[in-house]
């Protein structure tokens, strides 16, 4: 009877342990990959912004290595302005580069900047009536190179900003590509005073090409 007893009370234990060690397996922690699955692995991508896409035409500028050289331009007594100055591939001026410059007396904001086309050390093309005929207090703010009227000429277009008594304003251009230079119209460059992009002025100069393109 006793026997029986004991044998009873080993079955209990053997079958409890059991379970437990069921238990214990089922508790099994989860995968060490299991987080990372969980949330999708993100693309690691520089995208340029939405302004600098709308700013230039495709194969319109150099490389950065010919972006370099301009910067090593011999502008006389003026500065380089870096941001604003590009190595341009399109006719009538490929191969050379867009500088802009300013007194190196002020830099923050450049102020008397100028802009024009250099080939080396040499300023071969100028753009008339900078800053829509301002001669004191302007800089660029941004600049773009696009066709605008589609007669596969790449056309320029110049944000700007001036100081007055009152404060900054805008002096935006723009300047159409004739196949030898560039050309503006001061009239149609007024109507630009309200935008702030590249875009905007583009946008605008698209939807009124009669008024900036003869």
């Amino acid at each position: 009877m006793r026997s029986s007893f004991y044998i009873a009370v080993f079955a209990a234990l053997f079958l409890t342990g059991c379970g437990s060690l069921n238990l214990a397996e089922n508790r099994s922690p989860a995968p060490a990959n299991s987080a990372v699955n969980a949330a999708p692995e993100a693309t690691i991508r520089s995208e340029p912004p939405a302004e600098a896409d709308a700013r230039m035409a495709p194969n319109a500028l150099g490389s950065k290595a010919a972006r370099e050289l301009c910067f090593e331009t011999n502008t006389g007594d003026t500065d380089i302005v870096r941001e604003q100055t590009f190595a341009i591939e399109f006719e009538p001026f490929k191969g050379t580069c867009f500088i802009t410059m300013h007194n190196p007396e002020y830099d923050d904001p450049p102020l008397e900047s100028e802009f024009a086309i250099y080939r080396g050390n040499r300023r071969i093309a100028e753009f008339p009536d900078q800053f829509n005929g301002v001669n004191f207090g302007c800089w660029v703010e941004a600049v773009g190179f696009q066709d605008l009227n589609e007669d596969q000429k790449v056309d320029a277009v110049i944000v700007a900003k001036c100081s007055g008594k009152s404060g900054e304003y805008y002096e935006n251009m723009v300047y159409a590509n004739d196949g030898r230079g560039f050309t503006t119209n001061l009239d149609a460059n007024y109507k630009l005073a309200e935008f702030k992009t590249v875009r905007q002025v583009a946008e605008y100069a698209r939807e009124h090409r009669s008024a900036f393109f003869k």
